[in-house]
C-alpha cells in the first residue's frame, strides 16, 4: 500500500474500534484491484458521531462505514437515507456525495446473502426467529419480512423494544410474533420455524448463555449466529451438537462490506480476497 496525496480515505466509525477486522478485508479489495484507496479505523464516541461525519466529507473521504454505537445514532444525522435502510431502524453505511451525506443499510442485505451462501436457503416463505431486537435483530426481522418470510417471531428480554419491529413488519404480509427470550417461551415456538438467528451480543464471551438446550435444537433447523469471533458460540456448539446446520457470522460481515465497497467504489468486490483477508485477521489463518 503506497499512500500519497492522491489516495482516496474511507473508514469505519466506532466506540470501541480496535475490534474491527473491516481494514483488512477492505485494504486487501483495494490491494487486489491496484486501487489507491484506504481504509480506516476511527474511536468516535456517540456524542461525536454528526460532527465527525461532517468533519470527514469536509475533509474529501468518500464513505464511512458505522458499527457500535452508531448505527441507529445516524438515522438522526444523515441528509438522505435510503428507504430500505429507515425500515431497517439502522444506517451502517454512509457516502458522501457532492457535500451530502446518504445513507444505507447493507447489514440487511450481507444477512441475505449469508444464509444463501451458508445453508442454500431463501428466506422467501420460511419462518424465522430472532433472538435479540436491538439494531441488528431489528434490521434482520425487517429484511426477512421485506424478502417474503412467511413468519418472523422476535425474542427479547424486554417486550417493549420489539414494538417498533412490529411496526415495520405490519405493512408486509409476513405473519409477527413477539415473545420473552426465555427458554420456556421459545420452546413453544422452535419446532415450527426453519431459521434461528442470534442477533444479541451473547456469545462474544466463552462463558456467556442464552439458556436454550440441546434439547431444542434438531436436524432440521438451520442456526445463523450473527458473532463470528468467536467462530463458534455456545448457541451454536449445543445446536450442532443436537443435529442442527449452524453458521457464524463472518460471510455476513463479508458481504455486508462488500456492499459497501460497492457503493464507494462503484466497481464490483473481489469477495474471494476479502474473505481471505478476514480469516486471516479473524482466525490468524494464512491469506
Amino acid at each position: 500500500m503506497h499512500i500519497n496525496g492522491s489516495t482516496t480515505i474511507v473508514g469505519v466509525f466506532g466506540a470501541p474500534i480496535t475490534h474491527t477486522a473491516s481494514p483488512a478485508m477492505h485494504n486487501a479489495a483495494f490491494g487486489a484491484l491496484d486501487m489507491n484507496w484506504v481504509y480506516l479505523a476511527f474511536h468516535v464516541e456517540a456524542a461525536n458521531l454528526r460532527t465527525a461525519l461532517r468533519g470527514a466529507s469536509h475533509m474529501g473521504l468518500v464513505g464511512i462505514n458505522l458499527t457500535i454505537p452508531h448505527k441507529i445514532l445516524a438515522l438522526d444525522g444523515i441528509d438522505e437515507i435510503e428507504p430500505e435502510a429507515r425500515k431497517l431502524g439502522a444506517v451502517n453505511t454512509v457516502s458522501m456525495e457532492k457535500g451530502k451525506l446518504r445513507g444505507y443499510n447493507t447489514d440487511g442485505y450481507g444477512f441475505i446473502k449469508a444464509v444463501k451462501e451458508d445453508f442454500n436457503l431463501s428466506i422467501k416463505g420460511k419462518r424465522v426467529l430472532v433472538l435479540g431486537a436491538g439494531g441488528a435483530g431489528h434490521g434482520i426481522a425487517v429484511k426477512c419480512a421485506l424478502d417474503g418470510a412467511a413468519k418472523v417471531i422476535v425474542a427479547n428480554r424486554t417486550l417493549a423494544r420489539i414494538e417498533p419491529i412490529a411496526r415495520e413488519i405490519s405493512g408486509t404480509k409476513t405473519e409477527f410474533l413477539a415473545l420473552k427470550l426465555a427458554a420456556e417461551d421459545i420452546r413453544k415456538v422452535i419446532h415450527e420455524v426453519d431459521l434461528v438467528v442470534n442477533a444479541t451480543s451473547v456469545g462474544l464471551e466463552e462463558q456467556d448463555s442464552l439458556g436454550l438446550g440441546a434439547d431444542l435444537f434438531s436436524p432440521r433447523l438451520h442456526v445463523y449466529d450473527t458473532i463470528y469471533r468467536p467462530a463458534e458460540t455456545e448457541l451454536l456448539r449445543v445446536a450442532e451438537s443436537a443435529g442442527a446446520k449452524v453458521a457464524n457470522g463472518l460471510s455476513m460481515l463479508l458481504h455486508q462490506g462488500a456492499k459497501s465497497f460497492e457503493i464507494w467504489t462503484k466497481r464490483k468486490a473481489p469477495l474471494a480476497v476479502m474473505r481471505r483477508a478476514l480469516r486471516a485477521a479473524i482466525y490468524g489463518e494464512k491469506p
